[in-house]
């Protein structure tokens, strides 16, 4: 939760000192995706810095999220999503088994398809199963 907490603090102040000037190139985007057959729809934002690439979804407002999704964009042979996490105001999960098509993982965009298997954090609780998970936003660049 320190890793998401510095990110979403990280992302607000970034919006915040750019979201006055026209030719900003950051943080919109969206997210969609099944989880256990049900239909979730995400506002996104991207933050790059250092050439890693954090991608954060959340449902509600970014300042109390009811449901987030994060992960990391790879970049190199073969880009991928690594570290995803799926957090509830109840829960949270991280990836058991995962497959992703990155299509663009650039320093204005990202763009890609998931789907896979969650795990509880704690080790409790029913798998969760992502199907149909799509993904696009402009990234922020530090």
């Amino acid at each position: 939760m320190k890793k998401l907490f510095l990110f979403v603090s990280a992302i607000a102040i970034t919006l915040s000192l750019n979201s006055c000037s026209k030719d900003s190139n950051g943080g919109g985007g969206s997210m969609s995706l099944k989880i256990n057959g049900t239909k979730k729809s995400f506002k996104t934002i991207a933050f790059s810095f250092e050439g890693i690439t954090d991608v954060y979804g959340y449902i509600g407002s970014l300042e109390n999220p009811t449901e987030e999704v994060s992960f990391v964009l790879t970049s190199g042979t073969g880009d991928k999503i690594t570290d995803f996490t799926y957090d509830t105001v109840d829960d949270s999960y991280d990836a058991l088994t995962f497959t992703s098509n990155v299509t663009v993982n650039s320093t204005s965009s990202a763009k890609g398809t998931f789907e896979g298997t969650l795990k509880p954090f704690l080790g409790t609780g029913e798998n969760l199963t992502i199907t149909e998970g799509t993904f696009s936003s402009n990234v922020i660049t530090e």
